[in-house]
């Protein structure tokens, strides 16, 4: 969901954002902690809305793995392509997933219904028509966990 064909999760990075230290009335960190794997990584332009791509329905994977102590390891891989590995912190609110890495960060609307996670809203860049220039996006997340 970033700006390489292969390694667009690095803008994204980290399914998700989270904006604040973990409300009493959102997920606890508890339910939060373990190993995501996405069933859809949805890439959509800002530009054109009816314009997008599923890296998952490409062959793509991505994993996401958030610790109790709070630091993530996003993890995606287009076929051919290298791991494209993100790591950094992360933060939650009742609904915001904040995953801070080394330059920026993912800001996700974010709902947990037991073992599904969907993230999504944060803001990336994609190279829609292959012609090495990225445009911006927005990027979904659907996780089960593993």
């Amino acid at each position: 969901m970033c700006n390489r064909k292969s390694g667009w999760l690095l803008a994204i990075a980290a399914v998700g954002a989270l904006a604040c230290g973990g409300d009493q009335s959102g997920p606890s960190v508890a339910s939060l902690v373990g190993t995501w794997r996405a069933t859809k990584a949805e890439v959509v332009s800002a530009a054109n809305p009816s314009t997008k791509v599923d890296l998952v329905a490409m062959g793509g994977t991505v994993r996401l793995v958030l610790t109790d102590a709070k630091t993530f390891t996003l993890t995606s891989t287009m076929p051919g392509a290298a791991d494209d590995v993100t790591t950094g912190t992360w933060t939650s609110s009742i609904d915001m997933l904040r995953l801070a890495y080394g330059y920026g960060s993912w800001e996700c609307d974010m709902t947990l219904t037991g073992n599904s996670l969907s993230l999504g809203g944060a803001d990336t860049d994609y190279d829609f028509n292959g012609d090495d220039v990225d445009e911006p996006a927005k990027w979904y997340l659907t996780l089960v966990r593993e």
